[in-house]
């Protein structure tokens, strides 16, 4: 089956990439998305707490467009591995789609730091049924005009798993279009990479062992507590501590049982996948070995620079912010989902 976005004006193979000083690598384009300490303004925000099915719930913060001036979609905004509503670059999406007329809902995963009060266990890259139920949480005042789902990280893989496993789920409302943003399409390929990356990977590591062992849980018995506190790497974390923890005989099973790649032909909205070249700690190589073809829905965008959840280009917005809120006013608009060009001169 071709391809839905086979004549959509997209260049043809990699997208160009001119960084904005002084985010001139993958690594500071990366460091910039995830620590920015200046941040992006929003309207005023409205906390939401949305039940999950076993008792817990999800923080949200929920807010509306200074000047609405038709009715929108409810844009659903989704943090990666150790996030929050308030990492960088959500804000400055939701900045984004502010000003485009979209209600905006920052939602935060389970076991983070603004869900953990009501948090007796963690999120994971195939908890995907998480976003499934504060979903079908939300009122249908907020709904009623579709709902738009974009993830980031790890949030990115449980958006795509969520679009291929679950939108048959009951009182889920209708999906118009997804958006995933440096999301690992192969978990034991972004698991090696950031395992391999001395700073990055280090830290990131050291941030999700003490968002774990912070959540009061009642699924992490103290042998799998001590393996939190020993684990030396991403992939021993998740071996060890989340495959048993959440029923997976092994790492193995859990990620391909969890792999977002395998979902992409089941998904049936308009979907918008981006990657850069220099992410360093997805590796642009997880798209390869997918039959893009048979994936109707879905629209790959290969960018060749960008870092992880970055893309700050030389134009004031960043090129991923641009991309996904074309890509959301298509489908609001109810016409093919498009996205502009977003190729810039090198001197601009």
């Amino acid at each position: 089956m071709a391809n839905t976005f086979s004549l959509l004006c997209v260049p043809a193979g990699m997208v160009p990439f001119h960084p904005r000083p002084p985010w001139l690598t993958g690594r500071l384009q990366t460091i910039r998305a995830l620590r920015w300490p200046i941040a992006a303004p929003l309207t005023e925000g409205h906390r939401l707490w949305l039940p999950l099915a076993d008792g817990d719930a999800l923080a949200a913060m929920l807010h509306f467009p200074a000047r609405p001036a038709r009715p929108m979609p409810l844009a659903v905004l989704v943090h990666g591995l150790t996030g929050s509503e308030d990492d960088p670059y959500l804000r400055e999406a939701a900045h984004g789609l502010l000003r485009r007329g979209f209600r905006v809902l920052r939602l935060n995963l389970r076991g983070s730091a603004p869900s953990n009060p009501r948090s007796t266990s963690h999120y994971h890259i195939g908890r995907s049924e998480d976003l499934a139920q504060a979903l079908a949480a939300l009122p249908e005042t907020l709904t009623r005009d579709g709902v738009v789902v974009a993830g980031w990280s790890l949030g990115g893989a449980l958006t795509l798993l969520l679009l291929g496993r679950l939108t048959e789920t009951p009182g889920m409302p209708r999906i118009l279009a997804g958006a995933a943003i440096g999301a690992p399409l192969q978990p034991e390929l972004a698991h090696a990479t950031i395992d391999a990356n001395p700073i990055l990977g280090r830290a990131l590591l050291a941030l999700y062992r003490r968002e774990v062992l912070a959540v009061p849980a009642k699924d992490l018995p103290p042998a799998l507590r001590k393996a939190a506190r020993e684990a030396r790497s991403l992939r021993e974390f998740e071996a060890r501590v989340t495959a048993p923890r959440f029923g997976y005989p092994s790492y193995g099973v859990f990620c391909e049982v969890n792999r977002p790649a395998a979902v992409l032909p089941r998904i049936r909205v308009p979907t918008l996948v981006m990657l850069a070249a220099d992410d360093p700690l997805v590796p642009l190589a997880s798209m390869d070995g997918i039959a893009w073809a048979d994936c109707p829905a879905v629209l790959p965008l290969p960018v060749a620079g960008g870092g992880h959840c970055g893309f700050y280009d030389r134009r004031a917005e960043a090129m991923s912010v641009r991309a996904l809120a074309a890509f959301f006013e298509g489908a609001a608009e109810g016409r093919p989902a498009a996205l502009p060009d977003l190729r810039i001169p090198a001197a601009a």
